[in-house]
C-alpha cells in the first residue's frame, strides 16, 4: 500500500457524501406542495422515484462492496419509498448510516484493493471487471449529485410554471 498523501479516502468520501446529501435534503425541502410525486412528463421519474433510485444505488453498491451480493434493484428501491418526503429522506438516512459505518471500519488498503464489478454494471466502468471500493463509492456520490441537479430542475420547472401537474 502506498503512503497516504492528504486526507484518507474514507475521510474524503465522507466529506463528499455529507456535502451532497445536504444539497439533496435542501432540494427536497424546497419542493412545492405536490412536488414529491411530480414528474415533468409521464415517462420520467417523479421526485420520490429519484430519491428511491439514489438510495437503491447506494444500498446495492455498499452491499456489493461489503458482501459481494447484489440484492434485487426493484425490491430495494421500493423499500425506500415513503409516503412523503420526510419518511423517504429518513429511509435514505438509514442507508447512508450503513455506508458511513462501513467507511469508519474499513482500512485505506481495503478501499484501494480492487474487487470484481457485477457483470451488469461493467458498462458504467468502461468494461473493466474490477474496481476499487473507493471508486465505486465515489460513483455513488456522483450519482446522487446528478439527481440533486434533477431535483433542482424539477423545482424550477414547477415554480416557473405555477405548480404544474404531473405530466403537464
Amino acid at each position: 500500500m502506498q503512503e497516504v498523501l492528504g486526507r484518507p479516502h474514507a475521510q474524503r468520501l465522507r466529506h463528499d457524501l455529507d456535502e451532497i446529501r445536504a444539497e439533496l435534503v435542501q432540494a427536497v425541502n424546497e419542493l412545492t406542495p405536490g412536488g414529491f410525486d411530480w414528474a415533468p412528463r409521464p415517462d420520467m421519474r417523479s421526485c420520490k422515484q429519484l430519491l428511491q433510485e439514489v438510495g437503491a444505488m447506494e444500498a446495492l453498491s455498499r452491499r456489493w462492496v461489503t458482501h459481494r451480493e447484489l440484492p434485487d434493484w426493484e425490491a430495494t428501491s421500493q423499500a425506500l419509498g415513503g409516503e412523503d418526503a420526510p419518511s423517504t429522506l429518513s429511509a435514505l438516512e438509514g442507508v447512508r448510516s450503513e455506508t458511513l459505518e462501513y467507511l469508519d471500519r474499513c482500512t485505506e488498503e481495503q478501499l484501494e484493493t480492487p474487487i470484481p464489478i457485477p457483470e451488469e454494471w461493467r458498462q458504467y466502468f468502461e468494461g473493466t471487471s474490477e474496481i476499487e471500493p473507493e471508486e465505486l463509492l465515489r460513483w455513488v456520490a456522483r450519482h446522487e449529485y446528478y439527481h440533486v441537479g434533477q431535483l433542482n430542475t424539477y423545482g424550477f420547472l414547477r415554480a416557473a410554471n405555477g405548480g404544474l401537474q404531473s405530466g403537464a
